[in-house]
């Protein structure tokens, strides 16, 4: 729809989608100021009690958050919540606390506060904005402790007025956790993005979520009417009345297809012409594995395990990591599931290692590049992975590969662990089935010598149109030239597949691209065997399945493979979603 003339329209970044009509509420959050003062020495046990006893009502707390959200079945949510309470217990931030309140004789308030503000610099220093995210998680437990060892009153969202917009500086993870799905019509943020706690738990929750608003300059009181619309990324003022009446009638049509997906969730991921899909989802903690099975999912396609350490300043150990990989095994109930080894170095520096500063990480030493240079590491993570595999059924994959001898290397090593294992009497699974991501140029283009030496193929879009474009996705100014509907793109898709088939092995698509629907007509028309996505797109996709026909498929990726540039592609793929899927508003109206 075209906006009127009289509205008063903000454009941010859409990260959850939806329609919220309401008025607004200001959410703000006012940092206390810290005091600080010296502790008798007779005094410093009381005083580490006291931070212990902060610590304690703060995870009890959001034990209470996490039990809501499961008896809600908002099991993201519940896992973001699961994950900051396991970085509570982290015994290298209570212990650093503690002595240094012995040290320096100096009250928890204070020091705590260091503490917080030296991860905060080493994450900070991280060019990778997901691991710059996730100190916002390490920020919000942090507001939570203070504010028990401050004894102040925390405002919560749970207490706000029916049909509230709500709108903050940056909301935490834990905020939109506590806040009422009944009365929460809307977020509105001045700061934020889509690969962020906080957005992962609005989407569990299915609150609509727009950032990036610059609403400083806007006239808000409890007469102001507000829209917000979490597809377009549009937060319109005072609407007209024909504006109005369109979001309403937008806003039952939304709610009325979101439950009807819900309730497809035990169906088939299947065309309409009989070719059957393998429907699987990307998971990066623990207890996310539990949704997929609400969801029907095929397996998990995607394990990012370098998420497991993320809050630590080290690589876990071989026995702890067999640990947490037997404990998300078994969690899949005999489902498939594909171990990515670590995705790290460069830009994501864990401090128990010397690693050189990169000017530019992003084309440094980092993934496979920089496993291969520490194979203590990776000999213990496959080591790890191989003992789970004996409880399930497990895969091994391998991140950034650029060339053959990267993966032959790789394999290699896998060989070594086996034997060893073997040796040593420990049970392994008799075959793994390993892969690779092709997420460079050099690796599609090669990719028929890749395939030899594999099971299946992972395309990592997100990265795959980065450098297939030399765009940084996360460049906001750059945006415009960052589509996964570039003609080179799409040609390299069908490359790496028809090479994939060549030699018989599957091909799985992760990434962005994978859980936009309107891509998926495409994809499977390329050949495409499985796609992996996040688990609260599972519905969104599967629907998008059972409405194509492999069929119409082909004969699209072959109209597609055509179209000399980005936007007649876009414009075919969005014309076609909305003939063929005409009722899903989320994406069509």
């Amino acid at each position: 729809m075209k906006i009127q003339v009289q509205d008063y329209l903000r454009r941010g970044v859409p990260i959850c989608r939806g329609i919220a009509i309401g008025k607004p509420f200001i959410f703000n959050l006012v940092e206390d100021d810290i005091p600080e003062f010296t502790i008798a020495v007779d005094d410093l046990d009381a005083e580490i009690h006291r931070y212990r006893t902060a610590l304690e009502k703060a995870k009890e707390e959001l034990a209470q958050l996490k039990k809501q959200l499961e008896h809600d079945h908002i099991l993201e949510g519940a896992a973001i919540l699961d994950a900051q309470q396991q970085m509570m217990l982290d015994p290298l931030l209570n212990s650093d606390v503690e002595q240094k309140i012995h040290k320096t004789r100096r009250n928890a308030e204070s020091v705590f506060q260091d503490v917080i503000k030296q991860y905060q610099k080493r994450f900070s220093a991280m060019t990778d904005p997901f691991f710059r995210e996730r100190f916002k998680d390490i920020h919000d437990i942090s507001r939570r402790v203070m504010s028990h060892l401050l004894e102040t009153v925390r405002f919560s969202l749970a207490d706000i007025p029916e049909n509230s917009i709500i709108f903050a500086r940056e909301f935490s993870p834990s905020d939109i956790a506590e806040a009422n799905n009944a009365h929460a019509g809307a977020l509105v943020a001045e700061a934020g993005c889509t690969m962020s706690h906080a957005a992962i738990v609005a989407k569990a929750k299915g609150i609509p979520y727009v950032a990036n608003v610059n609403f400083s300059s806007m006239e808000l009181d409890e007469d102001t009417l507000v829209i917000v619309d979490g597809r377009t990324g549009e937060v319109i003022i005072n609407p007209s009345p024909e504006t109005l009446h369109h979001y309403q009638q937008l806003y039952v049509k939304l709610n009325t297809h979101l439950h009807a997906l819900r309730r497809a969730g035990n169906l088939e991921a299947e065309t309409y012409d009989g070719y059957k899909v393998r429907l699987s989802a990307n998971i990066d903690m623990l207890n996310e594995a539990e949704m997929l099975h609400q969801y029907g999912s095929s397996g998990v396609g995607l394990f990012r395990s370098e998420y497991i350490f993320l809050a630590n300043e080290r690589f876990p150990s071989e026995e702890e990591q067999f640990h947490i990989y037997r404990r998300v095994v078994e969690k899949m109930r005999g489902l498939p599931i594909v171990i990515r080894t670590f995705d790290v170095g460069g830009d994501k520096v864990i401090n128990d290692r010397k690693m050189p500063h990169e000017t530019n990480p992003y084309l440094g030493c980092r993934a496979i590049r920089f496993l291969l240079k520490e194979k203590e590491i990776f000999k213990a993570q496959l080591r790890a992975i191989l003992r789970a595999s004996a409880y399930g059924d497990v895969s091994i994959m391998f991140p950034m590969v650029s060339a053959l001898p990267e993966l032959l290397e790789a394999k290699s090593l896998i060989k070594q662990a086996q034997e060893e294992l073997r040796d040593s009497g420990e049970p392994i699974a008799t075959h793994v089935r390993i892969g690779c991501m092709i997420e460079v140029p050099s690796a599609a283009i090669i990719s028929d010598l890749l395939a030899k030496e594999c099971d299946f193929l992972s395309i990592g879009t997100n990265d795959l149109v980065q450098y297939a474009l030399a765009v940084d996705r996360d460049n906001h100014t750059l945006s415009g030239l960052y589509s996964a509907t570039h003609p080179g793109v799409i040609r390299l898709i069908k490359h790496i597949v028809a090479e994939a088939n060549q030699q018989g092995i599957p091909v799985t698509v992760c990434g962005e691209v994978a859980a936009d629907p309107r891509f998926t007509p495409l994809l499977l028309g390329l050949g495409v065997h499985e796609l992996s996505v996040a688990s609260r797109y599972l519905p969104i996709i599967k629907n998008a399945i059972r409405y194509t026909s492999i069929v119409a498929a082909s004969t699209l990726a072959e109209t597609i493979l055509k179209l000399p540039t980005a936007l007649e592609i876009e414009e075919l793929l969005n014309q076609e979603y909305k003939q063929n899927v005409p009722e899903d508003c989320f994406y069509n109206c």
